[in-house]
This record gives structure tokens, sequence and C-alpha cells, in this order.
């Protein structure tokens, strides 16, 4: 079975990188936000609320992609649901109890946005207009450190290969809303 968390993705059938091909598309996305805001301000920003949306279903197509990958059962036939595995993957961290609980707490919020906009309805509308800019800012920083403990428990095993470098930031780069941003 080939092993798919790696960071040199070819884009061939028989290596594709979905996870990291999504977190790329979130950061692409997100810099353009973040430029114009830093530049132009936030007001009359054309499509506002749909690069919010789109930002956040990269997000949770990378985080989905990468614990799929990494914590389901070979045993199961079905991938099970991010929540379930997201559990399975905080099990296996090595994080204290008090970052565990903060990143469960803050993973929980963001499967709110992120179920709401894969099952968009009328029923989801309030939800998708309560995402900020602030909200996905937080829910960047968790999908960043979430990758960045996949790979410190990806590198625990001597037999992977993977780059070095200290962070997923130091491949992909998400840049920073000004102060007033």
């Amino acid at each position: 079975m080939k092993y798919f968390c790696h960071l040199d993705s070819t884009f061939s059938i028989s290596a594709t990188n979905l996870q990291l091909y999504s977190l790329k598309k979130a950061s692409e996305e997100w810099n353009d936000l973040v430029h114009y805001i830093n530049e132009n301000g936030s007001e009359n920003l054309e499509c506002y609320a749909e690069r919010l949306v789109f930002i956040t279903n990269c997000f949770g197509l990378s985080i989905s992609q990468i614990i799929g990958q990494n914590y389901s059962s070979a045993e199961n036939e079905r991938i099970e649901s991010p929540s379930n595995l997201f559990q399975v993957f905080l099990n296996d961290s090595k994080l204290d109890v008090s970052e565990k609980e903060k990143l469960n707490n803050l993973f929980s919020d963001f499967l709110i946005y992120y179920d709401a906009l894969r099952h968009f309805g009328k029923a989801k509308y309030n939800t998708i207009d309560s995402l900020t800019l602030n909200k996905l800012d937080s829910f960047r920083k968790m999908t960043m450190r979430i990758w960045d403990i996949v790979i410190s428990n990806f590198r625990q095993n001597e037999a992977n290969e993977i780059e070095d470098f200290d962070s997923i930031g130091d491949v992909i780069i998400f840049e920073n809303l000004k102060a007033n941003g």
C-alpha cells in the first residue's frame, strides 16, 4: 500500500497529495485575500463570503485527507468521519492535556462551519453568515498546527522519509493580516 503523506507531490495518479494541494490552494486564496485587505480594507471586497467559505473548505479537505490517510484503521472498509479520526489523532499525539483540549475545542468549532459548508442549504445559512475573517484565521492556525503534529508523528518512524524543515509553514506560506485588518 502506498503511503501518501509526502511533501513533494508529482501530481501523478500514483503519487497524488490532495492534502498538500488543498492546503496550497487555501494559502493562495488566503494570501490574495490578505493582500487585498491589507491594501484596501475589507469594504467592497468582491465575493468576500465566498472566499471565506472556499478557504474553509480547503482547510477541511486538507485536514480530512491528512488525518484520514494517517489515522484511519486499515481494517475498516470505510473511512470514519473527521471528528472520530481527530480523536484518534489527538490520542496518538504527544501533546499535553491542555493543548489537546484547546485543539479539540477549536476543531469542534471548525466542524460546525465545515459541516455547514459541506451540507449547505437554507438550514445552514446562519452558520455560514457568522463565518468571519478572524474565525478563519484561527482555523488557519489550527490547520497548520495539525499539519505540524502529523509531520512530527510521521518523523517518529525512521522508515518514513520526509524533507528537512521545521514546520509546514516553511513549505506553505500564509501571509499575516495587518493589525488593523
